[in-house]
């Protein structure tokens, strides 16, 4: 599979299509300038964890690196409120893109709307859906941004298809470009 080929070939993700983000240095840039960034996390990134590595910590320290509320979609919502991050809230995954699409919503904290959206675990096809919805609805006031190993056409930026090691790497790698 090409790194920067979507893997969902029956969809057609239209003339728009992500930036091929192959360095976490760049991601990490992006990151930075974003005011007010949300990441966005699916059920997957338990599936992803079997690879060793706790994903949960890894989603909480990003989020404090660069200020982000968390939105759990799922059942994954108690092991991140163990973990005492304060700005971390569950709601199902399209009242969220209903809510990402309102250009009156401001936000969780009632601070403005967010300027960035990261997505992280869902399901390739799921995720392609939210993500087709945001770049037609949402375009003129949010970014947005995956983290899986697999590249996303309708995101803004997306990293390139990779195996679960690469991606263990790419990740590490973007942290501590953050620090």
């Amino acid at each position: 599979m090409i790194r920067g080929e979507p893997w969902q070939r029956a969809e057609v993700p239209g003339p728009i299509k992500a930036f091929l983000v192959s360095e976490p240095k760049k991601l990490a840039i992006l990151m930075r300038a974003s005011k007010r960034p949300l990441i966005v996390v699916g059920n997957r990134v338990s599936k992803f964890e079997e690879g060793g590595k706790n994903l949960v910590n890894y989603l909480v320290e990003l989020a404090q690196l660069i200020n982000a509320h968390i939105v759990v979609t799922g059942r994954l919502i108690r092991r991140f409120r163990e973990k005492g991050y304060k700005d971390i809230y569950l709601m199902p995954a399209m009242e969220l893109l209903d809510r990402l699409s309102d250009p009156s919503w401001r936000g969780f904290d009632d601070k403005g709307k967010y300027d960035l959206a990261i997505f992280i675990g869902f399901h390739y096809y799921y995720e392609w859906l939210m993500l087709s919805g945001l770049k037609h609805f949402a375009y003129k006031w949010l970014k947005t941004m995956t983290l899986d190993p697999y590249f996303q056409p309708n995101a803004t930026w997306s990293p390139p298809n990779m195996r679960l090691n690469e991606w263990y790497k790419f990740l590490e790698e973007l942290v501590n470009n953050l620090r």
